[in-house]
C-alpha cells in the first residue's frame, strides 16, 4: 500500500492572522479560530471565537472553506505533556454558524488537500493519529518557552497510507459515525446549559431585595478528609470552560489543595483561567467520597434548601464572574481572587417556589448530561482505539453496501476483504 508524504497531498497551506480589535480602513470583520477553540467549534459552540478586523487583502488566502483542516503550529504545554499538532476538520455545518468570514489564528495553519488523491477527512484522521500517537512531538522545537511545530519538516517526514478513495471513504464513515455521535451528545449538553443559564438569570436578575450570596452558597466549605491511600484528583487542565461536566481526572495520594464532593462546583481563581471560564460541576465520585484538586480552585457548595446546581450557574453568571475578576489581586500574570473576596457579592432574592422548580429541572438535566458525557468518554476511547488500526490498514472494514442492479435486485459484487 502506498504511503505518501503530506507534501504530495496538500494543495494549499497558509498561516493565520490576528488582525486588530477595532475597525480601521482596509480591514473587514472576521472570526479567528484559535487552537483553544477547536473543541468548542467541534461541538457547535462559536460564541467564544474572537471576532477581529483583518486586512482585506489577507482574508482571501486565509479564508476557511468546507473540507479544510486547521492545524495548531504553536502553543502546546510541556508541563501537561500536550504537544502542538491538534487539528480541526471544517465540516459543511461549521461555517454557517459564523456571521463573517473565518480565518485561522496566527498560531494555526490552514491546510487544504487534493480531493482527487485523498479524502480531506481521511487526511484529517491521519493528523489525529499523528497527534494521539505522540508523533506530533517529533516535529516540535522550543522557542522562548513556546513549542513550535515545524510544518515544513512535517510535510516531508510524516507519511500517510493512501489506499484507493473508496477505501478511504469507508474508513472515514466508520470514524465519523463515532465523531458525529460524540458531537450530537455535546450539542445536547450545550443546549441544556444555555437554557438553564437563561433560567438562572431570570431567577436571580429580577431586581428588588437582595441578599449576600453566602446566604445561598458556601465558599470553600469544610469537607471530610480524602482516603490517604489515594483519591480522585482534578487538575486545572481538566476543568472545562463552557460546560459543567469534568471529563477527566486521575488518582493519587492527597497532598493538599482543594477538597470537594459530589454536587460541588469548582471555580478557577487565577488568571487567565478565571477569565477563560474554567468551571466544573462534580458528579463523578462515589457516594461520600472526597476528591482533591488544584489549590487554585474555589469550591462552591449549595446551602441547605438550595439546589446543588445553583452554585454552578452562579459561577457561570457574567455578573458574578465580572465581580470576581475585578477583585483579583497580585502581580501581573499571577493574579488571583480569594474566596472571601469572591463571596463578597449580593444577589437578588430568588422566589422559593421558582428556586425549587429550577432545582427540579436542573437536576433532571444534569442527570441526563452526566449520562451523555459517560457515553462520550466511551465513544472517544473506542474511536481512539480503532483510529490507528484503521489508518494502518490492520482493522478489517465492513463490506461495502451492495449495489442495486437495473431490475432492483441486489448485486453482492465482490470485496477486497473477502
Amino acid at each position: 500500500m502506498t504511503r505518501r508524504p503530506y507534501r504530495e497531498l496538500v494543495v494549499h497551506a497558509r498561516g493565520g492572522g490576528w488582525g486588530t480589535d477595532r475597525e480601521i480602513d482596509g480591514h473587514d470583520p472576521v472570526a479567528v479560530i484559535r487552537g483553544t477553540d477547536f473543541a468548542a467549534v467541534r461541538s457547535g459552540r462559536t460564541d467564544a471565537v474572537p471576532r477581529r478586523w483583518e486586512k482585506r487583502s489577507l482574508i482571501a488566502p486565509r479564508r476557511v472553506r468546507p473540507g479544510d483542516v486547521l492545524l495548531e503550529i504553536s502553543g502546546g504545554s510541556a508541563a501537561r505533556g500536550q504537544t502542538t499538532g491538534r487539528s480541526l476538520f471544517v465540516g459543511p455545518d461549521v461555517l454557517p454558524a459564523f456571521e463573517v468570514p473565518v480565518i485561522p489564528a496566527s498560531f494555526c495553519r490552514l491546510v487544504r488537500f487534493d480531493p482527487t488523491v485523498v479524502d480531506p477527512r481521511y487526511a484529517y484522521y491521519g493528523l489525529r493519529d499523528m497527534y494521539l500517537s505522540g508523533r506530533a512531538g517529533d516535529y516540535e522545537n522550543q522557542s522562548t518557552g513556546i513549542s513550535n511545530f515545524q510544518f515544513g519538516r512535517f510535510l516531508d517526514a510524516e507519511l500517510l497510507r493512501v489506499p484507493p478513495l473508496d477505501e478511504q471513504r469507508r474508513i472515514v464513515a466508520v470514524l465519523s459515525a463515532l465523531d458525529d455521535k460524540i458531537e450530537i451528545n455535546d450539542r445536547v449538553v450545550t443546549a441544556y446549559e444555555e437554557l438553564l443559564r437563561a433560567e438562572f438569570q431570570a431567577l436571580t436578575g429580577t431586581g428588588g431585595a437582595s441578599v449576600p450570596v453566602t446566604d445561598l452558597v458556601d465558599f470553600n466549605p469544610r469537607t471530610a478528609r480524602p482516603d490517604p491511600a489515594g483519591a480522585p484528583y482534578v487538575d486545572m487542565a481538566a476543568l472545562p470552560t463552557h460546560v459543567a461536566g469534568i471529563r477527566s481526572w486521575s488518582h493519587r495520594p492527597p497532598r493538599g489543595g482543594s477538597r470537594f464532593r459530589n454536587g460541588d462546583t469548582l471555580l478557577a481563581r487565577i488568571t487567565p483561567c478565571l477569565e477563560n471560564g474554567k468551571t466544573g460541576y462534580v458528579d463523578f465520585l462515589a457516594p461520600d467520597e472526597t476528591a482533591t484538586g488544584s489549590g487554585e480552585f474555589i469550591v462552591l457548595r449549595a446551602r441547605p434548601g438550595v439546589p446543588p446546581q445553583f452554585p454552578y450557574f452562579l459561577a457561570r453568571d457574567d455578573r458574578f464572574r465580572g465581580h470576581a475578576v475585578r477583585k483579583m489581586a497580585g502581580s501581573s500574570g499571577r493574579q488571583r481572587v480569594s474566596a472571601t473576596d469572591a463571596a463578597d457579592f449580593r444577589i437578588s432574592t430568588p422566589d422559593p417556589q421558582r428556586l425549587a422548580a429550577f432545582g427540579e429541572r436542573a437536576g433532571a438535566a444534569f442527570a441526563h448530561m452526566a449520562a451523555l458525557l459517560t457515553e462520550v468518554r466511551a465513544l472517544e476511547a473506542l474511536r481512539d482505539t480503532v483510529l490507528p488500526e484503521l489508518m494502518a490498514g490492520r482493522q478489517p472494514l465492513p463490506a461495502p453496501a451492495p449495489a442495486c442492479t437495473s431490475d432492483g435486485t441486489e448485486d453482492a459484487g465482490s470485496s477486497v476483504y473477502e
